[in-house]
């Protein structure tokens, strides 16, 4: 089992620099824009200081844009916080719809690049007792699989059940793609997250859908 551990600490690792690597980027992204906006009012500052009467509706929209990238770097510095706060929790009680709403946010970015659209169906949470950090690491393996084998305009919906002792997450492609392939690629690279979660991987055989089923509390 300890060479399971290691395994999964690897996956972690490599999830988590990809994780923290696009979150960065889009740190960055406020951050150009914010001092663009900068820019901008320290361009109508000096004109103002040449005679040119400032405009207070400009003035305004500057501030509004700068405003909104600020709550928006807020909001991003947040997220990455939880996201490195979860790299080291123990078997915890969560939501599994929770946790499912934090991986299609930490994929957003990518999934955008692609040209896949990412959703959370309707339904009732459901508590469950799980390392949430290794869940998304074997989600975002699916996620990244389904980008490989997706083309622009995909939508994937991502949904949760309990059937007995067991979760069961379902990944609905539309349109379809070739879910058996996509089953072999996520059991080949996330086999050790599979193994440690003791999750199974199923392919619908209509081609729409891959289910991940594990035991509703994790026993290592």
């Amino acid at each position: 089992m300890s060479s399971y551990h290691g395994k999964v600490d690897s996956l972690g690792l490599s999830f988590f620099g990809s994780m923290t690597a696009s979150i960065s980027h889009e740190i960055k992204n406020s951050l150009a824009i914010i001092n663009e906006n900068a820019g901008l009012l320290g361009d109508l500052v000096a004109l103002s200081e040449k005679g040119r009467p400032l405009d207070p509706e400009r003035m305004k929209t500057i501030a509004d844009s700068i405003r909104r990238r600020v709550q928006s770097a807020d909001d991003i510095v947040r997220r990455l916080n939880r996201f490195a706060h979860s790299a080291n929790q123990p078997v915890v009680s969560s939501g599994i719809r929770d946790i499912l709403a934090c991986t299609i946010v930490l994929s957003e970015r990518l999934a955008t690049m692609k040209g896949v659209s990412l959703t959370l169906a309707d339904g009732d949470e459901i508590e469950v007792q799980t390392l949430p950090f290794v869940i998304e690491n074997l989600l975002w393996i699916c996620l990244k699989n389904i980008f490989l084998l997706a083309g622009t305009g995909q939508q994937v919906m991502l949904d949760a059940r309990r059937e007995a002792s067991d979760i069961v997450i379902t990944l609905r492609c539309t349109p379809e793609i070739p879910v058996k392939q996509l089953e072999s690629s996520v059991a080949a690279e996330g086999q050790p997250l599979i193994f440690f979660l003791r999750v199974q991987v199923q392919a619908d055989p209509d081609g729409s859908s891959l289910h991940l089923r594990m035991p509703i509390r994790f026993i290592e």
